[in-house]
Formats: structure tokens, sequence, C-alpha cells
């Protein structure tokens, strides 16, 4: 019994190793637990991040899809905008076509009107030259018309003076002889008698002279006129129209003086008298037979625009004229 407390103490001494082996487990235990129930809370915050993760992952599927149909719409799109452009750009090159033939033809425009006004500058240069020439000419023909008008005027008087001396003749010649008393009367023999009876015969001219002085100047001229004697009828109608230029054939006697001049090739006098018909009677049938007329003067002096542009004149301001039908066959011709 005496050794017992030795034994206690070895065998404490012994197991003490143990004891302290076994407080240093129950720590690492405690520790152990304390690492297993952080382990199990970091577990439950895992598994709540699962969920999370899981609910996130749906969303993101959502997303996915979403994704999707954007990207098809996004595809989609860009078809259209691929069609859009190419049109466009077909429109565009169109447009360029169309804007380049427009440019084309308003060139081409540009080109007609220059030309156009060159040619206008050309005829108002034509016409002013061609009014200048007529005024020469009918202030020449004035002074012809004139100076014709005085030797008229002169050789009526010279016919005046030969007619009376020719009656006077007449007279002297039809009275009665003188006789002689120492004288016996003869009985005149045949030939005597022819004699005595020629001044009766000179009567006659007497009563020519008279009855064609006494003839109106616009019968006279328009019977000349229609004989032919275009000199003779142009005379007597400028003489009639000097005198009486508001009478009723007044008309028609300035268009027989055209027509006159026109048959004796006094061409651009012919034209100034028909200018003169148009102008003065301008409604009248003799206005457009003066036009067509003028533009056959204008041939003759070998203006053929000219013409063409009186001809065109005619069919515009007469178109139901008489003398329509044969412009436009002049038309024709010159072309």
């Amino acid at each position: 019994m005496k050794n017992k407390p030795m034994v206690n103490l070895a065998l404490t001494l012994c197991l003490s190793p143990l004891l302290m082996q076994c407080v240093a487990a129950e720590k690492d235990v405690k520790g152990l637990d304390l690492r297993l129930r952080t382990m199990d809370t970091k577990i439950v915050d895992i598994g709540h991040s699962v969920e999370t993760l899981k609910n996130k992952s749906s969303g993101l599927a959502d997303m996915g899809q979403q994704l999707d149909q954007i990207n098809t719409r996004m595809l989609k799109i860009e078809g259209q905008v691929d069609e859009a452009t190419h049109q466009r750009q077909k429109k565009d090159k169109e447009q360029t076509s169309f804007k380049e033939a427009m440019n084309n033809q308003l060139a081409q425009l540009q080109n007609i009107v220059t030309e156009m006004g060159t040619q206008l500058t050309e005829l108002k240069g034509q016409l002013a030259l061609i009014t200048d020439n007529y005024k020469k000419l009918h202030e020449q023909r004035a002074a012809e018309a004139e100076e014709r008008a005085k030797e008229a005027a002169a050789a009526a008087a010279e016919a005046a003076r030969a007619a009376e001396e020719a009656l006077k003749k007449a007279q002297t010649a039809a009275e009665p002889r003188s006789i002689e008393p120492a004288k016996v009367k003869k009985k005149p023999s045949g030939s005597e008698a022819a004699a005595e009876a020629k001044p009766a015969v000179k009567d006659e001219p007497q009563k020519t002279v008279q009855s064609a002085a006494t003839l109106g100047g616009y019968e006279k001229g328009a019977a000349a006129y229609k004989a032919k004697k275009y000199k003779e009828a142009y005379n007597a109608l400028s003489d009639y129209l000097e005198k009486k230029p508001n009478d009723k054939n007044a008309k028609d006697a300035r268009f027989m003086l055209g027509e006159s001049l026109y048959h004796q090739q006094e061409y651009e006098l012919a034209i100034l008298e028909y200018q003169r018909v148009i102008a003065d009677f301008p409604q009248s049938a003799q206005a457009s037979a003066a036009l067509f007329q003028q533009g056959l003067a204008f041939e003759k002096l070998d203006e053929k625009e000219t013409a063409k542009i009186v001809y065109n004149k005619l069919i515009a301001d007469y178109p139901k004229s008489l003398q329509v039908d044969d412009a436009k066959k002049r038309l024709s011709y010159l072309k």
C-alpha cells in the first residue's frame, strides 16, 4: 500500500501525455466543430449562391432568347437596310441618268435658242434693210409718178389742144362758101363732094376723145388693166387714188396698182403697193390676195426665206382665205 502513491504518480506521469493529448484533442474537436459549423454556414451560403446563380442563369436564358430575337430582328433590319440601300443606289443612278439627260436637253435647247436669236437678229437686219430699200424705192417711185403725172398732164393738155384745133378745122370746113355774082355756080363733082364730106368724118374721133375724157380714172385704169396695158393702168389708177384715196373702189385700185407693177417686173415696188393694201384694208379679201402676191414677188427677187415668212403669216392671219391652199403649196415647194 506504501507503493500506491508511487503507482499513482507513475500512472499519472505515464498518462499525463495521454491526458495532454486528450486535452489537445478536445481542443481540436472544438476547433473542428467550429470549422464544421463555419463550413455549414458556407455551404448554406453556397446553396443560396447556387440558387441565386440558378435564378440568374434562368434570367440569362431569357436574356439569351431576347438576344436571339434581337439578333433576328437586327438581321431582318440589316436586310431591309441593304434593300433600301440598293433601291436608293438604283434611284440615285436613275436620277443621275435623268439629270444627265435633262442637262443634255437643256444644252440642246440653249443651242437652239442661241441659233434662233442669231437668226432673229439676221432677220431683223434683213427686214431693216428691206424696209430701207422699200422706203427709198417708194420715194423714187413717188418722184417718178409725179414726173409721169406731169408728163400725162402735159400730154392731156396737148391732146386737148389738138382736139380743139381739129374741132376748129371741122367747123371751118363746114362753113358755106361765098358765091361771086359774076360767076355761075357749079355743081360739085363726085370727088369734090367727097372732099367736102371729109370734115364730117372727123367728128367721129372727136366724139371718141370726148368720151375718153369723160371716163372716170378708176374705170379707165380697170379697163387698161383688163386689156393687160399695165403701164397705162398704173398711170390711170395712180391718178385716181391721188384724187380719191378714200373712194369705195380704192382697195381694188390699190391692188390692181400692185398687180400692174408686178406684171412689169417691178417687184420691189409691187411689194410696197401690196403692203399698202394690207395696211389700209386688213379685213378685205384683197388683203390676203396682196399678202400672197407679196410672197410671189419675194420669190421673184430670190428672197425665199422671206417668202416663207409671208406665206406663214398668210396662213396664220387669214386661215379661211382662198389663198391658204396656194400658200401651203408654195411652202411645200420651197422646202
